[in-house]
């Protein structure tokens, strides 16, 4: 084997090393922050008093929505999440934005009657790390240990996000 060789197959195996290094790290950083968390600051709005918190509390399942006021189908969404909330009082729920605008948020979320947590994530920290960028609405269900168990992007009834919050909660 001549010396270029040797070279190239050394520079690719560096390169798939962090390439797999890099993949892990990013896995074990969803969630972020420290012990897989996320801190989300909420608006005093609805069911949120403006106060900082976790988008998983701790041994609880969680109903992520992550939605925008300027797409079409957030706004039926909401009606169908409100029926999720009023049902499930031991899942915590959290409608997560990245717009900047808070006053159009709340705006949005007095006219469509929101009840629970609402939160900015205006620099993308959480919807990077679950690849939801550009795609509204997304819900992600975790379980009580923050291991995804359902994901759907587009409307969801009612019915249809009752059933797989029932699993989770009652497995």
């Amino acid at each position: 084997m001549d010396q270029t060789r040797r070279q190239l197959l050394a520079g690719l195996g560096t390169a798939a090393g962090a390439a797999v290094a890099g993949c892990t790290s990013f896995l074990s950083g969803v969630g972020g922050g420290a012990n897989g968390q996320f801190m989300l600051s909420t608006l005093d709005v609805g069911g949120s008093d403006g106060s900082t918190i976790p988008h998983r509390p701790a041994g609880e399942p969680a109903l992520l929505d992550f939605f925008a006021t300027w797409c079409p189908p957030c706004r039926p969404q909401m009606a169908e999440l409100r029926v999720i909330d009023d049902r499930f009082s031991n899942l915590h729920m959290i409608s997560i934005s990245w717009e900047e605008s808070a006053s159009a948020i709340k705006g949005f979320w007095q006219e469509l009657d929101g009840t629970w947590p609402v939160a900015q994530d205006t620099d993308l920290k959480i919807a990077q790390a679950y690849g939801v960028v550009g795609r509204l609405p997304t819900k992600i269900l975790l379980d009580r240990t923050g291991e995804e168990q359902w994901r759907h992007t587009g409307l969801s009834g009612a019915a249809s996000i009752a059933e797989k919050v029932t699993q989770v909660v009652d497995g």
